[in-house]
């Protein structure tokens, strides 16, 4: 690893640290978000944070489009569990069988078992097909697995995955939210992270100066961190906000009656719990151990994130600057300062950098209130939620 990668590393690790204590989170599920894109005004952005699985890691930069999400991940351990086969039904609608399929996920179940979708069919074959009304007991059979719920379910959502709870309910609890503040020294922060969930992992390292990085930037953040570094920082508002995969029809919600459910806790639970055959279909290419093993791609998922509204952090160096480094530092600040880049003007955001007559800066990066931003996230392990 290069001098200022372990350099900016130290420095990730301490900030982390002084997260953790400063916001009284847990290290064993914490996991720092950083980059430019943490802000979250809508729904479906926040539902995209709660989509994307954590690596192991303190930290990650996060992508909205990143490969590895919970609800692919999700739809592909459906299509390796073993689900009861819906040929009596098949058989018993006849002609009728594609007809009914293409209402079915034109109104799904308010409820997804045996009842609730009895009831749709029931409706459905009194207006189009009286004779086939008793294919009910055929349907229902089928209905009783939570396999074939959970793959009717996830079929009919339409690759529209929402989760239990929107953006006016986060917005609710950061307005409730407390303030929090707290300062941090380079010089004296702990940077042990051994002791985390992540045992001592990080990633996705940026220069102090610009998210991109550079030569330049490098000898700068070197400079920097060798130096010491001092931070304030001053949320607002703080709030830890839990949601789920959207499982339960919320009709009364004008966001969520827009979505099916499209999450069966009964059908993961029986994948995760039962590793054998009886489960899982040994001719999928996926099983039980590449899915949830120690390699696998679903070992834990987020079951919460930390957001923050109207923040303020102003951060010193001891480090010396001449007037061409000090136009670099200037140059960079127009994308923000680490840990926060973001344009200036974009989101409410506005980093100001200043020099002293010994040519140390001091910056101020602010985010007004209205524009909350995602602080990281609480990861949870699969063994924990099915345990």
């Amino acid at each position: 690893m290069s001098s200022i990668n372990e350099a900016m590393q130290t420095l990730t690790d301490q900030w982390y640290n002084a997260m953790v204590t400063g916001l009284g989170l847990s290290n064993q599920q914490f996991q720092l978000y950083q980059g430019p894109n943490s802000m979250v005004t809508t729904s479906q952005q926040m539902w995209n944070m709660f989509n994307a699985v954590p690596p192991t890691s303190v930290n990650n930069y996060y992508d909205p489009n990143q490969s590895n999400n919970f609800s692919m991940d999700y739809g592909l351990i459906l299509s390796a569990l073993k689900a009861n086969p819906d040929t009596d039904f098949q058989s018993c609608m006849g002609d009728y069988y594609t007809m009914w399929q293409t209402y079915f996920i034109a109104n799904p179940p308010v409820t997804w078992d045996a009842a609730g979708v009895a009831n749709v069919f029931n409706k459905w074959a009194m207006i189009y097909a009286p004779s086939k009304a008793s294919c009910v007991t055929a349907l229902t059979k089928i209905f009783i697995n939570p396999i074939n719920i959970a793959i009717n379910m996830f079929a009919g959502a339409n690759q529209k995955y929402a989760w239990n709870q929107t953006i006016d309910a986060l917005q609710t609890a950061l307005a409730s939210g407390p303030s929090k503040n707290f300062t941090f020294d380079s010089l004296t922060q702990s940077s042990d992270v051994s002791h985390t969930w992540a045992k001592g992992s990080t990633r996705v390292l940026f220069d102090i100066f610009s998210f991109g990085g550079g030569a330049n930037y490098d000898k700068l953040s070197t400079k920097a961190t060798s130096a010491g570094l001092k931070m304030t920082a001053s949320f607002n508002k703080v709030a830890t906000f839990a949601a789920g995969p959207y499982a339960q029809a919320d009709n009364n919600n004008p966001i969520l009656s827009q979505y099916s459910p499209w999450y069966n806790s009964a059908a993961m639970a029986q994948a995760y719990t039962v590793k054998n055959n009886t489960v899982w279909n040994p001719q999928a290419p996926i099983n039980w151990d590449s899915a949830f093993g120690d390699s696998g791609f679903l070992q834990r998922m987020v079951s919460a994130i930390v957001v923050a509204d109207g923040i303020s952090i102003t951060m010193t160096s001891s480090a010396s600057y001449d007037s061409s480094e000090q136009q670099t530092i200037t140059a960079g600040a127009s994308a923000g300062f680490w840990p926060f880049f973001r344009a200036t003007g974009s989101g409410g955001s506005q980093t100001t950098v200043t020099f002293n007559d010994k040519g140390q800066f001091t910056s101020n990066t602010t985010l007004a209130l209205g524009n909350p931003q995602v602080l990281g996230v609480i990861q949870t392990p699969m063994s924990q939620i099915f345990s």
